[in-house]
């Protein structure tokens, strides 16, 4: 591969980590879909679903009782989020590695070490934002998207070889 092709894989990554900093950049208000999820949460009984959930993340009780519908629901839809966008950025990240080098453990521990603290310097950022609070549980769970992220890089890459022989 040339070089103007390598450096130009660097695009996606670069608009990728851009997106994250805007997002991260929001106040929790301006994030605030409680007041959508509420409207549509009314047809079906949450309560009777998911009521028996209750966990403890970053000393808060997570719950349909503690917290009401809307902002439960919310919960898992923004940890669904930092997960998912950082198993994009962890596939990003693999892609470029890859390209420079043919280890697979530095293509990995490179990744994993971007990923890592690309998330810490996002919930870092996150505490300069209004009505943001940045959680190290937060970071792990970036990290696990971003490991999930090489491991479908790495799939996908496996059966595009098959599919070629």
């Amino acid at each position: 591969m040339k070089i103007k092709n390598k450096i130009m894989l660097f695009i996606p990554l670069i608009l990728w980590a851009l997106l994250i900093f805007y997002f991260s950049s929001q106040t929790y208000k301006e994030q605030d879909i409680t007041h959508i999820i509420d409207r549509y949460s009314r047809i079906i009984n949450w309560n009777e679903i998911f009521g028996w959930v209750h966990f403890s993340y970053h000393g808060s009780e997570i719950s349909i009782e503690n917290k009401g519908v809307a902002h439960f629901i919310e919960f898992f839809i923004r940890k669904a989020a930092h997960f998912i966008i950082f198993f994009v950025l962890g596939f990003l990240t693999i892609r470029i590695w890859t390209k420079f080098t043919s280890r697979r453990l530095i293509s990995f521990i490179g990744t994993l070490v971007f990923v890592v603290m690309y998330a810490l310097l996002d919930e870092v950022h996150q505490k300069f934002t209004g009505g943001r609070t940045p959680l190290l549980a937060d970071v792990w769970l970036d990290s696990v998207g971003g490991i999930f992220g090489v491991i479908a890089y790495y799939v996908v890459s496996f059966y595009r070889k098959r599919r070629r022989k």
